[in-house]
Order: structure tokens, then C-alpha cells, then sequence
């Protein structure tokens, strides 16, 4: 069992479950912060991932030997999020694609001659509207 994929595997399973159950995931109020992350208990993500992913069931036995700290477990899963603030993160487009780093950067012009000319005429249309009075 490839450790990484589980991971992937199980972020995910526990995202998709989490939205679609967030109405009442909320309202239990069983939160809690752990590192400065605040999502549910370790015990619930767990409990539900145990239903979700066969396989977490058998690497349990095993993890559970290396911590028993239910916390622990869930940081060592790559889940210790908040999987509001991660839901937002994965709907909103990533400001720069792929493709668009790999662009050339763009040339730097100066713009100078544009703000001498723009400053010339600012100017030029003082000169003329003090000399009108």
C-alpha cells in the first residue's frame, strides 16, 4: 500500500463526505483546533473514514501501534484542515495555469516617453487655461 495514495485517497473520500454532509457535521459542534487547524474531532474523521476506505481499516492496526493520539493519526493522514477553508481552496481557480508559466515573461518597456508626454501636455493645457483668465 502506496502511503501517498492513501492519503490522496482518503482527502478526498473525506472532502466529498464532508460536503455533502455539512448541514449537520456543522451543527453537532464537534470541533475542535490541533496545530492551529481547526476542523472536526480526529474521532469522528476517523470513524467515518473507517466506513468510507477498506483499506485505512487495514493500515489502522498498524498506525495505531506507531500513535495511539487520535490527532497524530490525522496529521500523519495529511487531514489536519480546515475542510471549509480546503473546499474553498479547490473551488477557486488557481491564479496561474500551467500554461501560462511557461510563456516567455513579457518584454519591460519603459513607459517614460508616455509620462513625459502626458506630463508635457498637463502642462501645456495649465499654460493655457491660466493665460485664458
Amino acid at each position: 500500500m502506496n502511503p501517498e495514495q492513501l492519503r490522496h485517497t482518503v482527502k478526498t473520500k473525506w472532502l466529498d463526505y464532508y460536503q455533502e454532509n455539512r448541514h449537520w457535521i456543522v451543527r453537532l459542534a464537534l470541533w475542535s483546533t490541533y496545530r492551529g487547524q481547526r476542523r472536526p474531532t480526529s474521532s469522528f474523521i476517523l470513524g467515518v473514514l473507517s466506513v468510507l476506505e477498506p483499506r485505512l481499516v487495514d493500515a489502522l492496526p498498524v498506525i495505531v501501534e506507531l500513535s495511539n493520539d487520535p490527532d497524530r493519526v490525522i496529521s500523519a493522514l495529511g487531514l489536519n484542515f480546515n475542510p471549509d477553508d480546503e473546499l474553498a481552496r479547490q473551488e477557486s481557480p488557481p491564479l496561474l495555469t500551467p500554461e501560462s508559466r511557461l510563456l516567455p515573461p513579457k518584454p519591460f518597456v519603459s513607459n517614460r516617453a508616455e509620462e513625459h508626454a502626458e506630463n508635457a501636455k498637463e502642462a501645456a493645457q495649465r499654460r493655457t487655461e491660466s493665460s485664458s483668465y
